[in-house]
């Protein structure tokens, strides 16, 4: 399935931070393998949400106010699921809510993830950066009339856009007239084709994407990447083979799906490669969980590299927001006394969408990265 996490979205809840009151962070499994019924599945809501209300009563260090706004968030998320309408095709559920914050927000996930239960001062994000948000690729399919347009991650794949422009048939007659007639069909192709790319320039503004890959006849898709906009051009990064118009959005994930897992598993190396490079002169990248956590509250990271199910405890400062590692110490920056975070490289991801970075994990049997200390990352300074 395709999911409903996007690069926009997350930075916008790590940079959510209600003035008064907290917020509720809901991660539901509903794995089909394992809740493949609807009944199966809005037990395990209930479940869940029982678990959240208890919770919150069970926590002695919310104020009065703060305890009725997370109750009623609670109430809140039952509502809207109590019909099963977010649960379609989805493996498992985000829920983040607030009323302080005006935050309600149902995303559906591609994958199956531990149930849990948050309650923070911002939304609980990392188990979304797992999942490889951010991640996301354009899949163009054009043949000389009609074009689509894909968009996901290698867990699902969404139609974004399709059109069927008029081309004139093929003129049987002989001469000048044929000539014409046939220059004619290539000025209606040649026309096609540019507003297709008109068409992606505006759809690619404000945007961050992994990469597009074109599909459709060789001839064809040639001349469009001649045509297209040097914005649009330079996130080409391969091709792909799959009929244009009578496929599904899982078959043509299905044909683009070795060309992704290499170009993925290439950004990956050439990540690796650039943070060495940095590490080895001094310069654009920090190892280590205390260099890391330092240029996260800097704002200068650029990409935040993590080994899949590394945790630590740390420290936050409520004033500034600055991380650290070493128990009740004072912040640096301002002398506040720092606060416990049960786990600090949650907090360094969701500070890392905050200020418009990439969050890429890594296999657990990562060696390179488990010498660096489980985290690492590219910075922009």
């Amino acid at each position: 399935m395709a999911t409903d996490i996007t690069t926009d979205r997350l930075r916008e809840l790590a940079e959510t931070r209600p003035a008064q009151g907290k917020v509720l962070s809901v991660f539901i499994n509903l794995d089909p393998r394992e809740f493949a019924t609807p009944p199966a599945r809005a037990t395990e809501i209930r479940s869940v949400l029982d678990a959240a209300a208890r919770s919150i009563r069970d926590r002695d260090d919310l104020t009065h106010q703060e305890r009725a706004g997370l109750e009623h968030d609670v109430e809140r998320v039952a509502e809207r699921l109590r019909g099963g309408t977010d649960t379609e095709g989805a493996r498992a559920l985000a829920v983040f809510a607030s009323e302080s914050a005006g935050l309600f927000e149902v995303l559906r996930l591609p994958r199956p993830v531990p149930h849990r239960v948050g309650i923070g001062d911002s939304p609980c994000v990392e188990p979304l950066a797992q999942i490889g948000a951010g991640e996301l690729w354009w899949i163009v399919l054009c043949d000389r009339r009609r074009v689509r347009l894909l968009a996901g991650t290698t867990d699902g794949l969404v139609e974004l856009w399709r059109q069927d422009d008029e081309v004139s048939g093929r003129h049987d007659q002989g001469g000048l007239s044929q000539s014409r007639y046939q220059r004619g069909i290539e000025k209606e192709v040649d026309d096609h084709l540019r507003a297709v790319d008109g068409e992606l320039q505006r759809r690619l503004r404000g945007r961050h994407l992994a990469g597009v890959l074109l599909g459709g006849p060789k001839e064809t898709v040639a001349h469009l990447e001649d045509l297209l906009h040097a914005d649009v051009r330079r996130c080409v990064r391969g091709r792909v083979d799959v009929d244009v118009w009578n496929t599904s959005a899982d078959e043509v994930l299905q044909a683009a799906a070795p060309v992704l897992g290499e170009l993925i598993a290439r950004r990956d190396d050439e990540l690796r490669q650039r943070i060495d490079e940095g590490l080895g002169t001094g310069g654009r990248a920090a190892s280590g969980l205390g260099d890391v956590l330092t240029a996260v509250h800097e704002r200068r990271v650029e990409v935040l590299v993590v080994q899949d199910g590394f945790a630590a405890v740390g420290i936050r400062c409520p004033r500034c927001g600055w991380l650290g590692v070493s128990a009740g110490a004072q912040c640096p920056a301002d002398g506040t006394m720092t606060e416990p975070v049960e786990n600090v490289v949650e907090a360094a991801v969701a500070g890392t969408f905050a200020q418009d970075g990439r969050v890429r994990y890594l296999p657990v049997d990562d060696a390179d990265l488990e010498q660096k200390g489980s985290i690492a990352a590219l910075l922009r300074f």
